[in-house]
Order: C-alpha cells, then sequence, then structure tokens
C-alpha cells in the first residue's frame, strides 16, 4: 500500500517574490553581455503583439528569451545563480520564507509552479526550501545547448497537466493541503487544494476562489536575520 505524501503548491512572481521575474532577467542578461542591447527590441515586439493578440504569451515569452540560443547550461546556471542571489532574492516576501519554512518542518513537500522560465526557476531550490520546481521549459538541442525556443507555458490549466505529470511519477499517495498564487492564472492551480491562498488579492479575485483566505505579505527586509 503506497503511504500519502502531503504537498504544498506555490506559485512565484508576485506570490512568493514582487513583481515579474523575466523582464529583469533579460534586464540582467544585457548587462552582463550575455543578451545583446537588441533583444529588448525583439522583447518589445513580443509584449506588443500579446497586448493585441492576449492568447500568444508563450510567443512574446519565447521572443524575450531567444538570446538563450547556442548558451550552454552550465553558463546559464551560473548566471542564473547570480541573478537570483543579487535581484531576486532581496525582494522575497519575509513571510512567504516563512512560510516555506514552516510547512518543510511539518514535512510537507514543497513544488514551485511557475510560467516564468526554467533556465533560472530550476535554481530555485538553491535559494528557497523547495523541494521541486516545474516552470515553462527553455528547450535545448541535441548538442545539449539552448535552442532559443520554449515549451508550453506553465501558466493557468498547464499548471494543472504539469502537476498532475509529476504525480504520477511519484513513489507515494499525494495529497495537495495548500496551494499559493497571486492572480486569476492561479485558480486552476488553487482548485486543486483544501486549503487555497491568494497572496495580496484584492476582493474581486478573492471572491472567484471558493474557499480561499487571502493573506497580505510585505517585501522582504533584506537586513532581517530571517
Amino acid at each position: 500500500m503506497r503511504t500519502m505524501r502531503r504537498v504544498a503548491l506555490f506559485d512565484f512572481d508576485g506570490t512568493l517574490c514582487p513583481g515579474d521575474s523575466i523582464v529583469p532577467f533579460l534586464r540582467f542578461c544585457v548587462r552582463e553581455g550575455l543578451a545583446p542591447r537588441r533583444q529588448w527590441l525583439r522583447a518589445g515586439k513580443g509584449y506588443l503583439n500579446q497586448l493585441l493578440h492576449p492568447e500568444r504569451v508563450r510567443s512574446a515569452k519565447a521572443a524575450t528569451l531567444s538570446f538563450l540560443r547556442g548558451k550552454s547550461r552550465e553558463e546559464m546556471e551560473e548566471a542564473a545563480d547570480r541573478f537570483i542571489r543579487e535581484k531576486l532574492a532581496p525582494r522575497f516576501y519575509t513571510e512567504g520564507i516563512r512560510t516555506l519554512k514552516k510547512l518543510r518542518a511539518e514535512d510537507v513537500q514543497i513544488l514551485l509552479i511557475s510560467a516564468s522560465a526554467d533556465v533560472y526557476m530550476n535554481r530555485m531550490s538553491r535559494f528557497l526550501p523547495v523541494d521541486e520546481v516545474l516552470a515553462t521549459p527553455c528547450l535545448t538541442g541535441p548538442d545539449g545547448r539552448y535552442s532559443g525556443e520554449i515549451g508550453e507555458n506553465c501558466r493557468g490549466e498547464e499548471k494543472i497537466r504539469r502537476f498532475r505529470a509529476w504525480q504520477a511519477a511519484q513513489p507515494e499517495e499525494t495529497e495537495v493541503l495548500w496551494a499559493y498564487g497571486d492572480s486569476a492564472h492561479d485558480r486552476p492551480m488553487l482548485s486543486l487544494a483544501e486549503r487555497p491562498v491568494l497572496v495580496n488579492a484584492n476582493e474581486k479575485l478573492a471572491a472567484s476562489v471558493p474557499g480561499v483566505s487571502v493573506v497580505h505579505w510585505k517585501k522582504r527586509d533584506a537586513h532581517a536575520g530571517d
């Protein structure tokens, strides 16, 4: 008989860290010489296309990340670690980190399920107490280098598909007790949990998620000894 493992699901952008992370990642890579300055034009065109055609979110993300073509995993892992350490970690919500630590202490398995790119999200377990990361895949070619293309955008219903695939591969039965998100795009993921939680959500969004709790988290104090 398979044992039961308690699981908590967390979105990242806006949930554990305020704001978007992909644009800051591009900015960091341009500054570090990993992406050309003209990449801003490509990203801008992709964003404008998304505004005109909201269903083309994946295309906009692919345009932003196309500079990865030809980069090695090792090169980008080192860059991703510096990006998280310098640009994201100082912005993590203090209450979010405390919640992760509390759940981990209670032997809850923690999954980060994010629409952000796995080129840096896959390194997040080095900076946050999470067990596994499911994120938008940046594809690689036969040589192991990035192709500049992305897989399915891990957003909305895709979060459920990614979680179900992960769940089916586990040696234990899993029970989703908690799920934390911050936007309407997280509603499918929140529906998986017995205790859905919205971070810094307005009343309209909260009213659209049955049984949800709302928490209000402040930006992290980089000088706190947490």
